[in-house]
């Protein structure tokens, strides 16, 4: 013959089982882990039967414990979404180092890195250019330059600011590529 806990807990359980997992559910979008919390929910309940007041809103505190478990898995979700996109990246990021330590491909990338290196200078305004060309042309200071260009020091780096912003503008797709290249050529 079964307890007076064992059939208020049946009861608790044909009520209430249904809603519970379609709650879960909803916020889940997954019938097996709906399911999964569900069957958690009522565990739990038995767990606490001895400290559960029956003639108190059961349904309230079912809520709460699914509610929690949700939450839970969620952030389990979240956790274990992060970390694959981790992994996928750090994978991408070893692939791309291999394929830079070949040299064949080291040829292709400071081919692709001279042709935008060249049209970045392009589209840099004529004085840009000039100025940029002698602060990498030659081992000059931004003073010489200065005085080689009949300009002020201010200016030099003025113009040097903004041949940087071209630079960064052409090559900012580029970044990770370029430092991955110069990290294999000076390893």
């Amino acid at each position: 013959m079964k307890s007076k806990e064992e059939i208020l807990f049946n009861q608790f359980y044909l009520k209430y089982y249904l809603k519970i997992q379609h709650v879960a559910y909803s916020y889940l979008f997954d019938i097996e882990s709906a399911k999964n919390v569900a069957q958690e929910v009522f565990l739990k309940l038995w767990d606490k039967r001895d400290i559960i007041d029956p003639q108190r809103e059961v349904y309230g505190y079912l809520l709460i414990l699914t509610k929690n478990a949700c939450i839970n898995i969620l952030k389990r979700r979240l956790t274990e979404k992060k970390y694959k996109e981790f992994s996928n990246y750090r994978l991408q990021a070893e692939i791309n180092l291999l394929s830079l330590s070949n040299k064949a491909s080291e040829k292709i990338i400071e081919k692709e890195i001279s042709t935008l290196l060249e049209s970045a200078i392009k589209m840099m305004p004529e004085k840009v250019r000039s100025t940029f060309i002698l602060s990498r042309s030659g081992d000059l200071k931004q003073k010489e330059i200065a005085e080689i260009q009949g300009i002020a020091l201010r200016t030099v780096e003025s113009r040097l600011k903004t041949a940087m912003e071209i630079l960064k503008r052409v090559f900012k797709d580029y970044l990770i590529l370029i430092m991955c290249f110069f990290a294999e050529l000076f390893r």
